[in-house]
């Protein structure tokens, strides 16, 4: 990443591929308290790049409504509440980055204590990290 890697994502902010930008979504949702996920992504079908993608909250929209007319066996909580917290990206051809262009911070709803961050799916390979450092110390 070009630059900083603990602020919040803003526009303007750069990353020199998906992946750093990806880490850097994730560790941002970790830090705050939300679980993440990818909601797009356009592939050019000249050279075959991502033009651009969408990093959002995982309570981003609405869970799509059953397929069959048979009432389900267990019902399931909504997690789903549209949340409009996002970060957006597009690629910079000439400068061969990747540019956030739209930044969303604000949820409308509770996030994760700091006690129990740890148990949300985004947050899933970090803790297997942390075991794996551990491990090396026992």
């Amino acid at each position: 990443m070009i630059e900083s890697e603990k602020g919040a994502p803003q526009v303007g902010l750069r990353f020199k591929n998906l992946d750093e930008a990806w880490q850097f979504w994730v560790a941002y949702g970790g830090r705050m308290g939300f679980d993440v996920r990818k909601r797009y992504k356009n592939v050019s079908r000249y050279d075959g790049e991502v033009t651009s993608c969408r990093y959002v909250c995982s309570n981003e929209g609405h869970r799509r409504k059953g397929q069959s007319d048979n009432a389900p066996k267990l019902f399931r909580a909504e997690t789903r509440t549209d949340c409009k917290a996002r970060m957006s990206l597009i690629l910079d051809r000439e400068a061969k980055n990747y540019e956030v262009t739209d930044v969303v911070l604000e949820h409308n709803h509770l996030l994760h204590l700091p006690e129990t961050r740890h148990l949300m799916v985004s947050q899933s390979s970090e803790l297997s990290r942390v075991l794996v450092d551990v491990r090396q110390w026992t």
